[in-house]
């Protein structure tokens, strides 16, 4: 099983990745015991190798076309998995090498680069920080909290979009899916993660680039407040999207997630579930972390979220003071 190992760091080289910059000014309650900026790792460039592994017409190609190529395909690649007979999870003990994905008949076959070649089987790592800083080769054995009978969420996944971005990752087992027979056989990738429950989300926007999306997954009360997207606007060096929000938006999303949170749970509550959303951004950045990925859209989407949510709990800690 691959293990990804948290990377909490403290520094950050861009190399040519622009970042966000737009903040609300806050003076973070010391109460609170949470950072002011989420921390950046060392820049690391994607394997080309691996990219070759896996697509050897691509070697020339320069990586920003291949992500650019890779969302675009989003819709098909979805469309494609649709077609797929898959558990959306497995108990631990029934959890196999590889899976048989009964492929239903359609009258339009997509391409065979847009069905998965992997499925990725999640579980939250328990690692100390003494733990090494990479991706390393474990086995279930190696989680003895783990029982048999538990559930591990299921992913189907595309190694080429895995390695357009996951810097740490290391190459998956080789896979050639074959959209021509009744069925596809697809390798089953045990992965530890930091954070499986925010994984399905940094999944998805591997996948799609869809910013806005993301950002609603981990703000879902502000998710109709938030900005359109517009396809194709962003690059993996150029955080398009949220270039959109100024310091006064940013202000005005905390004031409603602080207003939001009393609504729901009242003057006792609202510091709780505020917190609940800066573990959720934080898992977030963990997973990112560990994976080694450097997007700036993505890092600036984490950025947006972490001030809204730190500009909202400070407002409501110090309406609590008083």
């Amino acid at each position: 099983m691959f293990q990804v190992a948290p990377r909490p760091t403290s520094h950050f080289t861009s190399n040519n990745m622009e970042t966000y910059s737009p903040s609300i000014p806050t003076a973070v309650p010391p109460s609170l015991q949470l950072p002011r900026t989420l921390a950046r790792p060392t820049f690391n460039e994607v394997s080309r190798e691996t990219i070759i592994a896996i697509a050897p017409e691509l070697a020339e190609v320069p990586m920003e076309y291949v992500r650019k190529h890779l969302a675009g395909q989003a819709n098909e690649m979805l469309g494609a998995l649709s077609l797929l007979t898959i558990p959306s999870s497995l108990p631990r003990s029934r959890l196999a090498s590889s899976l048989d994905a009964p492929i239903r008949p359609t009258s339009s076959v997509p391409s065979s680069s847009a069905f998965p070649t992997h499925i990725l089987a999640i579980s939250s790592s328990r690692t100390s920080p003494s733990m090494p800083a990479t991706p390393t080769v474990a086995s279930f054995a190696a989680q003895p909290n783990m029982s048999a009978s538990a559930t591990i969420p299921l992913y189907p996944t595309h190694a080429l979009v895995l390695a357009a971005y996951c810097t740490l990752l290391p190459p998956l087992p080789r896979s050639r899916p074959n959209n021509r027979s009744a069925t596809i056989n697809l390798p089953i990738v045990p992965l530890n993660v930091p954070s499986a429950e925010t994984f399905p989300s940094l999944h998805a926007y591997l996948h799609t680039r869809r910013a806005d999306s993301l950002l609603g997954a981990l703000l879902p009360s502000l998710a109709r407040l938030l900005p359109p997207f517009t396809p194709g606007s962003s690059s993996s060096s150029r955080p398009a999207y949220v270039a959109q929000f100024s310091s006064d938006t940013l202000l005005r999303l905390a004031q409603q997630l602080a207003s939001t949170a009393y609504a729901q749970a009242g003057s006792q509550g609202a510091l709780s579930g505020l917190m609940a959303h800066a573990r959720i951004v934080n898992g977030l950045w963990k997973n990112v972390c560990a994976l080694g990925i450097f997007d700036a859209e993505l890092w600036g989407v984490m950025d947006v979220a972490w001030e809204i949510v730190l500009a909202a709990l400070t407002r409501v800690a110090e309406r609590e003071r008083v």
